[in-house]
């Protein structure tokens, strides 16, 4: 089901100083609250393909200069649930 991963969007959101601060959100409704916290201004500017947690923060650590991601957590390392890909792809398909 998954050809090529779980869609993940990379957005730039303004802080109080002016700074833009990057942030990783899942694609689709899965990051719908996360994407209502945004700051007004903020922008996606990217979005990616990944098969589990560590792999995603592997992928937006390196696109967003932010050194090499690391964990302790054995889950974090676990594929995706399927149930995932099955509600983003519906969500792609609605569009």
């Amino acid at each position: 089901m998954n050809l090529r991963g779980y869609i993940h969007e990379v957005w730039l959101c303004p802080s109080d100083d002016g700074e833009l601060l990057p942030s990783c959100i899942a694609f689709g409704p899965a990051g719908n609250s996360a994407r209502e916290l945004n700051e007004p201004g903020s922008v996606c500017i990217w979005l990616f393909f990944a098969n589990s947690h560590f792999e995603a923060m592997q992928i937006y650590y390196q696109f967003s200069g932010l050194g090499e991601y690391t964990t302790s957590e054995q889950q974090d390392h676990q594929p995706y649930p399927e149930s995932w890909y099955i509600e983003q792809q519906n969500y792609l398909c609605s569009l």
